[in-house]
């Protein structure tokens, strides 16, 4: 992050006008991207060429994970001071969490979400009961939430030639009536419908996910080895009709999420919230009023609640602006409640693409029983490690 930030310097509002279009139309199509930036096709090649072997932008896929037969479920589980680190482990010993950070504030412990089979729940639960018993953790809370949702930063905001750069959080909460609501309803449900997919797909998938712009050279070495397979060359036509024929038409990828870093870690803070709003509308104008900030943030929408836990990465002199934001949107009306966790951005928070380890004989391997098959084996690892 710290070599990042220094990159981002680099980028120019040509460079901007690209990644959003890039968002709108797909990481590819640079015909459709030519109209939209207004630029001649073969200076945007060129830009575009230059994001990638400089690693200046790195897009992401978004995985529909409704679409694998998944749902998302976002965990609380409380430790005592010193213990989050083997909290955590036992925590994601089974490859089907999507996210993990130690947390410290209103609750101390781990935040964890998670993508489990969608008539599962009672295994995740027993699981996590049986993590109490054993004093891995000593309390927990669940609930079932949207995958998350990663606005674009404003791009605007570093576009601008002022010498110094100080973003308004008084104007930021102050503004937040004229906000356009987001143009995707705050709760809206991925597709129900299961796609077909096998565990090929599921390592192209881990691979967009790592990198949507990655060759499919790279690709088929990555099917080969996760396979075991010495001899790549025979997944060529594999990979390739399974990108055409499986991946895009039925939407696995649903869309993009964008690696941006302005900030050089060491300046910054990760913080997490857990927002309660007044109503549906007071929510759907906070998370359009997160495209506005200039600053990386992520949230997942509680279901059947209006709230959501948000995740912002602020340079840390703005910390008093921020939290007095919060104030204002309250003595508005807005917010209801929120609660405030601190996480570790450069050692304490981590994403998970192994999911396809889980999927075994063309179906998700996860029950209880598994689960603590797992648990036993990773606690029995970190015993001789130690």
């Amino acid at each position: 992050m710290a070599e990042y930030a220094k990159k981002f310097g680099r980028l120019d509002s040509l460079d901007f006008k690209i990644i959003k279009a890039m968002l709108k139309h797909g990481v590819s199509n640079v015909q459709r991207l030519t109209k939209e930036v207004e630029a001649p096709q073969q200076t945007i090649s060129y830009r575009i060429r230059r994001l990638d072997n400089e690693d200046l932008v790195r897009f992401r896929g978004l995985i529909d994970e409704t679409k694998l037969g998944l749902k998302s479920y976002s965990v609380l589980a409380s430790t005592s001071i010193g213990k989050e680190d083997p909290s955590g482990i036992a925590l994601t010993s089974f490859p089907l969490w999507r996210y993990l950070a130690v947390v410290d504030g209103w609750k101390l412990g781990n935040y964890v979400r998670y993508a489990i089979p969608q008539d599962k729940e009672r295994d995740l639960t027993t699981f996590l009961d049986e993590l109490r018993k054993r004093e891995l953790i000593s309390h927990y809370e669940i609930c079932e939430t949207n995958s998350p949702r990663y606005p674009l930063l404003d791009m605007d905001f570093y576009a601008k030639k002022e010498p110094t750069l100080t973003f308004s959080w008084e104007n930021w909460a102050g503004n937040i009536d004229s906000y356009a609501n987001a143009t995707t309803p705050i709760d809206e449900e991925e597709s129900g419908k299961r796609a077909e997919f096998d565990l090929v797909d599921l390592i192209i998938l881990r691979c967009l996910e790592l990198n949507a712009r990655t060759t499919q050279r790279r690709i088929v070495t990555e099917v080969a080895h996760a396979l075991k397979e010495k001899d790549s060359r025979k997944f060529i036509p594999m990979v390739s009709r399974r990108i055409r024929k499986n991946i895009k038409p039925q939407g696995l990828i649903k869309g993009y999420r964008v690696y941006l870093f302005p900030n050089q870690e060491y300046t910054v803070l990760l913080f997490m919230f857990y927002v309660e709003f007044s109503n549906r509308t007071s929510l759907e104008k906070f998370t359009s009023a997160l495209t506005h900030l200039p600053y990386n943030t992520a949230y997942e929408k509680i279901l059947g609640k209006d709230a959501i836990f948000v995740r912002l990465v602020i340079p840390s002199f703005q910390f008093a602006e921020m939290r007095k934001s919060l104030t204002t949107l309250a003595e508005k009306g807005y917010v209801k409640d929120a609660h405030m966790f601190m996480l570790d951005l450069a050692h304490g928070t981590w994403d998970n693409v192994e999911m396809h380890q889980m999927f075994k004989d063309g179906a998700w391997n996860f029950s209880y029983g598994a689960a603590v098959e797992m648990l036993e084996n990773t606690l029995q690892r970190l015993a001789q490690e130690s």
